[in-house]
């Protein structure tokens, strides 16, 4: 297996292993708080959608509101 192909196939169970434990925690979390955690690790919007299963505009416009509320 190339390394490339070794990374994405890493990257693919880290992303199945954070969307179950995304899953377990949402009875915790709103989406609004589950984004707050996932913008903090460095995650992009379509990557959060993922996990969240909701759309990545979503993500974008909760991001901003949480932007704008901080001001």
């Amino acid at each position: 297996m190339e390394n490339k192909e070794l990374l994405e196939s890493i990257a693919r169970r880290l992303g199945v292993l954070i969307a179950l434990q995304m899953n377990v925690q949402s009875e915790n979390f709103s989406t609004t708080e589950g984004i707050q955690v996932l913008s903090r690790f460095g995650m992009g919007n379509s990557e959060i959608a993922e996990i969240l299963n909701t759309s990545s505009n979503t993500v974008n416009v909760i991001k901003n509101r949480l932007k704008k509320k901080r001001k």
